[in-house]
């Protein structure tokens, strides 16, 4: 298993794709300093995957909440200049 195939993929699917081929695996948040978009802390995804002794370690962190305006142009309404 590559475990560079993580790095991008929401944790709860990385967690399933470990349970499915019953590999140990540990989850380590981090959080990231830029405080300026607002983050979804429910939804984190993987920055960075490593093994150890057979333990795949999982680095994760929150998700980006899209605006508004990112909202309704992927609904396919009309974004305001």
């Amino acid at each position: 298993m590559d475990i560079r195939n993580f790095i991008g993929m929401p944790l709860r699917y990385a967690i399933s794709v470990l349970q499915e081929k019953n590999v140990p695996y540990e989850v380590e948040r981090t959080t990231a300093r830029s405080r300026f978009f607002p983050r979804d802390e429910e939804d984190p995804y993987v920055v960075r995957a490593r093994e150890r002794d057979g333990v795949v370690y999982l680095l994760v962190n929150a998700n980006l909440k899209k605006s508004e305006s990112v909202t309704r142009m992927l609904q396919g309404g009309e974004v305001q200049e």
